[in-house]
C-alpha cells in the first residue's frame, strides 16, 4: 500500500513538473533592433498607441507598418529624430527597464543617443526581431507586459494592442498568434507617458520556435547577416 501511494505521489509530482515546464514562458531579452521616437507633448502612453511616431518624426520617410514587415537596410539608413537603429538587450525584470537600458548604453551607442535625458517621457520605443519556426503553427501563446501602452505586429499584421496607462514589471497580457514556417518579423511598441517605462515579451518556448537576433547595419556590411538563436 505504501509503495502504491509513493508511486502515485511521484506520478503526480512528475505531471505537475511537466505542466509547469510546458506553461513556463521566458522573456525575450534580445538582442533586439531598437529605436525610440517622440510623441506629442502629453500624448505618450495610451494616447499614442495608434499614432505612428516613426512616420511623424521621420516626416513620412518610414512607417511602423514598413518596419513590421521587415527591418531592411534602406529603413535602417533613415535616422529617426537624429537616432540610428541600435542593438539592445532588455532586462527581464524591473519597472523601468527601457529607460535603464538607454541610460546604460547611450554612450556606447553614440550619436544622438548620447544627448538623451536620463528620464524620457512622451516617447514610443520600438523593438524588432524575428521568430523562426520549423513549421507553420497556429494558436501559439504570446505574452507581453508594458508601461505604458503596448502594440505588437507579427508578419506585418497587428496581433495585439492594449491602449492603457499602467505600470509593469512582468507579463500582463496573453494572446495567440500564428507562425509561418521560417522567419516571422516581430515588432513590439511600448509607448511611455511619464514615470516608469518598461516592456516584457515572451513566446511559447516550443523547441521548434526560436527567436533570432540580427545585428544592425552599423555593425555589419549586410542587414541581418549575423543571425543567431537567442531563445
Amino acid at each position: 500500500m505504501k509503495r502504491v501511494l509513493l508511486l502515485s505521489v511521484i506520478c503526480l509530482f512528475a505531471i505537475s513538473a511537466v505542466t509547469q515546464i510546458a506553461s513556463a514562458q521566458k522573456k525575450i531579452e534580445g538582442p533586439w533592433a531598437f529605436m525610440i521616437a517622440a510623441c506629442a507633448a502629453g500624448k505618450g502612453g495610451r494616447d499614442s498607441t495608434d499614432i505612428d511616431s516613426l512616420k511623424e518624426v521621420s516626416k513620412g520617410a518610414v512607417t511602423e507598418d514598413e518596419v513590421a514587415k521587415g527591418l531592411t537596410v534602406a529603413i535602417q539608413s533613415i535616422r529617426i529624430g537624429g537616432l540610428h537603429w541600435v542593438e539592445a538587450k532588455i532586462k527581464p525584470t524591473g519597472g523601468n527597464n527601457i529607460q535603464d537600458l538607454i541610460n546604460a548604453e547611450k554612450k556606447k551607442w553614440g550619436g544622438g543617443w548620447e544627448k538623451l535625458a536620463a528620464d524620457i517621457n512622451d516617447h514610443s520605443a520600438y523593438f524588432y526581431t524575428e521568430v523562426k519556426s520549423s513549421k507553420a503553427r497556429s494558436g501559439v501563446t504570446m505574452k507581453v507586459g508594458s508601461d505604458d501602452s503596448v502594440k505588437v505586429w507579427l508578419n506585418g499584421e497587428v496581433v495585439h494592442k492594449n491602449a492603457v496607462n499602467r505600470g509593469a514589471s512582468d507579463f500582463q497580457d496573453t494572446f495567440k498568434v500564428d507562425l509561418k514556417q521560417g522567419l516571422n518579423p516581430l515588432l513590439v511598441k511600448s509607448s511611455e507617458r511619464g514615470g516608469g517605462w518598461s516592456v516584457f515579451v515572451g513566446i511559447d518556448g516550443d523547441p521548434g520556435v526560436q527567436v533570432v537576433a540580427v545585428e544592425p547595419v552599423g555593425k555589419l556590411a549586410t542587414s541581418w547577416g549575423g543571425v543567431k538563436a537567442t531563445y
